[in-house]
Protein backbone atom coordinates (compact mmCIF):
# COMPACT_ATOMS: atom_id res chain seq x y z
CA UNK A 1 0.00 0.00 0.00
CA UNK A 2 0.89 3.31 -1.08
CA UNK A 3 2.31 5.25 2.40
CA UNK A 4 0.08 8.53 2.84
CA UNK A 5 2.40 12.24 3.16
CA UNK A 6 1.58 14.12 5.58
CA UNK A 7 3.05 17.64 4.88
CA UNK A 8 -0.14 19.49 4.03
CA UNK A 9 -2.39 19.95 7.11
CA UNK A 10 -5.57 22.34 7.23
CA UNK A 11 -4.65 26.25 7.88
CA UNK A 12 -6.21 27.58 10.77
CA UNK A 13 -9.37 29.80 9.76
CA UNK A 14 -9.33 33.60 10.72
CA UNK A 15 -12.91 33.16 12.53
CA UNK A 16 -15.03 30.38 13.84
CA UNK A 17 -16.11 27.81 11.61
CA UNK A 18 -18.93 27.47 13.74
CA UNK A 19 -19.99 31.16 13.43
CA UNK A 20 -20.05 31.38 9.71
CA UNK A 21 -19.23 34.76 7.97
CA UNK A 22 -22.46 36.80 8.24
CA UNK A 23 -24.37 37.58 6.24
CA UNK A 24 -22.08 36.07 3.41
CA UNK A 25 -21.74 32.52 4.07
CA UNK A 26 -23.48 30.37 7.11
CA UNK A 27 -21.69 28.40 9.11
CA UNK A 28 -22.80 25.02 7.14
CA UNK A 29 -21.46 26.66 4.26
CA UNK A 30 -18.18 26.98 5.69
CA UNK A 31 -18.11 23.56 7.35
CA UNK A 32 -18.50 22.05 4.30
CA UNK A 33 -16.13 23.73 2.27
CA UNK A 34 -13.32 24.11 5.12
CA UNK A 35 -13.96 20.98 6.99
CA UNK A 36 -15.08 18.62 4.28
CA UNK A 37 -14.06 19.69 1.06
CA UNK A 38 -10.74 21.18 2.18
CA UNK A 39 -10.15 18.17 3.88
CA UNK A 40 -10.92 16.05 1.24
CA UNK A 41 -8.57 18.14 -0.86
CA UNK A 42 -5.72 18.15 1.26
CA UNK A 43 -6.13 14.21 1.76
CA UNK A 44 -6.07 13.76 -1.98
CA UNK A 45 -2.57 16.04 -2.39
CA UNK A 46 -1.16 14.50 0.45
CA UNK A 47 -1.74 10.51 -0.79
CA UNK A 48 -0.94 11.66 -4.26
CA UNK A 49 2.60 13.26 -3.46
CA UNK A 50 3.56 10.31 -1.43
CA UNK A 51 6.99 8.64 -2.17
CA UNK A 52 7.21 11.69 -5.57
CA UNK A 53 9.18 14.78 -6.46
CA UNK A 54 6.24 16.91 -5.07
CA UNK A 55 6.47 15.52 -1.63
CA UNK A 56 7.83 18.43 1.03
CA UNK A 57 6.97 20.73 -1.44
CA UNK A 58 4.82 24.15 -0.18
CA UNK A 59 1.36 23.88 -1.60
CA UNK A 60 1.98 26.20 -4.30
CA UNK A 61 5.29 25.26 -5.21
CA UNK A 62 3.07 22.02 -5.98
CA UNK A 63 0.95 23.88 -7.78
CA UNK A 64 3.21 25.75 -9.92
CA UNK A 65 5.51 23.04 -10.71
CA UNK A 66 2.54 20.27 -11.08
CA UNK A 67 0.49 22.51 -14.06
CA UNK A 68 3.61 22.27 -15.81
CA UNK A 69 3.13 18.64 -16.46
CA UNK A 70 -0.13 17.58 -18.37
CA UNK A 71 0.67 13.86 -16.82
CA UNK A 72 -0.05 15.94 -13.48
CA UNK A 73 -3.36 17.33 -13.98
CA UNK A 74 -5.28 15.76 -11.47
CA UNK A 75 -2.53 16.56 -8.60
CA UNK A 76 -2.26 19.95 -9.92
CA UNK A 77 -6.22 20.16 -9.90
CA UNK A 78 -6.35 19.35 -6.34
CA UNK A 79 -3.60 21.44 -5.24
CA UNK A 80 -4.71 24.33 -6.89
CA UNK A 81 -8.47 23.95 -5.74
CA UNK A 82 -7.45 23.80 -2.00
CA UNK A 83 -4.86 26.61 -2.11
CA UNK A 84 -7.72 28.81 -4.09
CA UNK A 85 -10.13 27.63 -1.22
CA UNK A 86 -7.85 28.67 1.81
CA UNK A 87 -6.74 32.21 0.01
CA UNK A 88 -10.48 32.84 -0.45
CA UNK A 89 -11.72 31.87 3.29
CA UNK A 90 -8.16 33.41 4.50
CA UNK A 91 -8.95 36.99 3.64
CA UNK A 92 -12.99 36.83 5.06
CA UNK A 93 -13.97 38.15 8.60
CA UNK A 94 -17.01 38.96 11.11
CA UNK A 95 -15.41 42.28 12.07
CA UNK A 96 -14.91 43.98 8.98
CA UNK A 97 -12.92 47.22 9.27
CA UNK A 98 -12.86 49.58 5.97
CA UNK A 99 -9.73 49.92 3.91
CA UNK A 100 -6.84 51.94 4.60
CA UNK A 101 -6.27 55.46 2.50
CA UNK A 102 -3.66 53.79 1.20
CA UNK A 103 -5.26 50.99 -0.33
CA UNK A 104 -8.06 52.46 -1.56
CA UNK A 105 -5.92 55.20 -2.87
CA UNK A 106 -4.00 52.43 -5.17
CA UNK A 107 -7.07 50.66 -6.40
CA UNK A 108 -8.36 53.95 -7.03
CA UNK A 109 -5.23 54.80 -9.21
CA UNK A 110 -6.08 51.09 -10.92
CA UNK A 111 -9.33 51.77 -11.39
CA UNK A 112 -10.69 55.42 -11.49
CA UNK A 113 -12.55 54.70 -8.50
CA UNK A 114 -13.41 51.89 -5.25
CA UNK A 115 -16.55 51.68 -6.49
CA UNK A 116 -15.19 51.25 -10.10
CA UNK A 117 -13.11 48.29 -9.10
CA UNK A 118 -16.24 46.55 -7.15
CA UNK A 119 -18.27 47.02 -10.34
CA UNK A 120 -15.71 45.96 -12.13
CA UNK A 121 -14.96 42.82 -10.13
CA UNK A 122 -18.66 41.77 -9.77
CA UNK A 123 -19.49 42.20 -13.49
CA UNK A 124 -16.31 39.47 -14.21
CA UNK A 125 -17.77 37.49 -11.20
CA UNK A 126 -21.33 36.96 -12.29
CA UNK A 127 -19.85 36.11 -16.26
CA UNK A 128 -18.21 33.09 -15.04
CA UNK A 129 -20.32 30.16 -17.03
CA UNK A 130 -19.97 27.13 -14.74
CA UNK A 131 -17.45 26.86 -12.24
CA UNK A 132 -14.28 29.02 -11.44
CA UNK A 133 -12.82 32.49 -9.76
CA UNK A 134 -12.82 35.88 -9.93
CA UNK A 135 -9.60 37.35 -8.35
CA UNK A 136 -7.85 40.76 -7.84
CA UNK A 137 -4.10 40.27 -9.14
CA UNK A 138 -0.63 42.58 -9.08
CA UNK A 139 1.51 42.34 -11.90
CA UNK A 140 5.57 42.81 -11.58
CA UNK A 141 4.85 46.42 -12.03
CA UNK A 142 2.90 46.63 -8.99
CA UNK A 143 -0.45 47.31 -11.30
CA UNK A 144 -3.78 45.81 -10.56
CA UNK A 145 -6.09 44.38 -12.81
CA UNK A 146 -9.24 41.32 -12.39
CA UNK A 147 -9.30 38.52 -13.92
CA UNK A 148 -11.31 35.01 -13.89
CA UNK A 149 -10.00 31.64 -13.90
CA UNK A 150 -11.64 28.75 -14.44
CA UNK A 151 -12.64 25.36 -12.89
CA UNK A 152 -9.68 24.89 -10.01
CA UNK A 153 -7.04 27.17 -11.91
CA UNK A 154 -4.32 29.92 -9.76
CA UNK A 155 -4.08 32.95 -11.19
CA UNK A 156 -0.01 32.37 -11.17
CA UNK A 157 -0.47 29.34 -13.59
CA UNK A 158 -3.59 30.66 -15.53
CA UNK A 159 -1.66 32.11 -18.62
CA UNK A 160 1.73 30.79 -20.12
CA UNK A 161 4.36 33.38 -20.93
CA UNK A 162 5.92 31.56 -23.94
CA UNK A 163 4.25 31.54 -27.27
CA UNK A 164 6.97 30.51 -29.20
CA UNK A 165 5.60 29.12 -32.91
CA UNK A 166 8.93 27.34 -33.15
CA UNK A 167 7.87 25.33 -30.11
CA UNK A 168 5.76 23.20 -30.30
CA UNK A 169 5.11 19.31 -28.42
CA UNK A 170 6.69 20.09 -25.21
CA UNK A 171 5.92 21.20 -22.10
CA UNK A 172 5.90 24.44 -20.28
CA UNK A 173 9.00 23.26 -17.97
CA UNK A 174 10.92 22.03 -21.22
CA UNK A 175 9.82 25.41 -22.83
CA UNK A 176 11.32 26.73 -19.30
CA UNK A 177 14.33 25.14 -19.40
CA UNK A 178 15.14 25.58 -23.30
CA UNK A 179 14.54 29.46 -23.07
CA UNK A 180 15.70 30.12 -19.42
CA UNK A 181 11.89 31.91 -18.94
CA UNK A 182 9.30 31.45 -16.37
CA UNK A 183 6.70 28.98 -18.00
CA UNK A 184 3.57 31.36 -16.32
CA UNK A 185 2.70 35.08 -16.18
CA UNK A 186 3.87 36.32 -13.24
CA UNK A 187 0.57 37.38 -11.68
CA UNK A 188 -0.10 37.30 -7.73
CA UNK A 189 -3.09 37.56 -6.47
CA UNK A 190 -4.32 39.43 -3.54
CA UNK A 191 -8.16 39.05 -3.56
CA UNK A 192 -10.18 35.98 -4.42
CA UNK A 193 -14.13 35.01 -4.77
CA UNK A 194 -14.75 31.34 -5.64
CA UNK A 195 -17.64 31.48 -8.13
CA UNK A 196 -18.58 27.17 -7.95
CA UNK A 197 -21.67 26.21 -7.23
CA UNK A 198 -20.64 24.48 -3.69
CA UNK A 199 -19.99 27.85 -2.53
CA UNK A 200 -22.64 29.63 -3.43
CA UNK A 201 -25.91 26.96 -3.87
CA UNK A 202 -26.13 25.89 -0.56
CA UNK A 203 -26.92 29.67 1.18
CA UNK A 204 -28.11 31.69 -2.12
CA UNK A 205 -29.34 28.92 -4.60
CA UNK A 206 -28.89 30.46 -7.99
CA UNK A 207 -28.83 34.39 -6.58
CA UNK A 208 -25.59 34.65 -7.27
CA UNK A 209 -25.90 38.56 -7.36
CA UNK A 210 -26.57 38.57 -3.89
CA UNK A 211 -23.80 36.11 -2.93
CA UNK A 212 -21.46 38.56 -4.54
CA UNK A 213 -22.89 41.45 -3.16
CA UNK A 214 -23.10 40.05 0.06
CA UNK A 215 -18.61 39.39 -0.10
CA UNK A 216 -18.37 43.07 0.14
CA UNK A 217 -19.29 42.80 3.66
CA UNK A 218 -17.08 40.23 4.86
CA UNK A 219 -13.18 41.31 2.95
CA UNK A 220 -10.68 41.88 5.74
CA UNK A 221 -9.42 44.41 3.89
CA UNK A 222 -6.36 44.14 6.45
CA UNK A 223 -5.55 41.20 4.70
CA UNK A 224 -5.88 42.10 1.24
CA UNK A 225 -3.44 45.59 2.22
CA UNK A 226 -0.39 43.03 3.68
CA UNK A 227 -0.67 40.48 0.52
CA UNK A 228 -0.36 43.55 -1.57
CA UNK A 229 2.81 44.72 0.02
CA UNK A 230 3.90 41.05 0.37
CA UNK A 231 3.33 40.53 -3.07
CA UNK A 232 4.86 43.66 -4.11
CA UNK A 233 8.21 42.37 -2.85
CA UNK A 234 8.24 39.00 -4.47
Amino acid sequence: MKRMAAYHQMAILPFKAEDGVAPFLSPQSIDFLHNMRQVELINNVNEMTAGTAFEGKTLYDTVYASSQDPTQAALANNASQAWNIDFFLQALTNDQQPPSGLLQQTISQNFGSFERFQTVFNANALSIFGNGWTWLVMNQGGKLSVMNTYSATCPFTAIPSNNRDDVQGVTYSTIQRAHSQRPFVKLLPVLGLSMWQEAFLPDYGLDRQSYVNNFWNVVNWQTVDERMVTSGNK
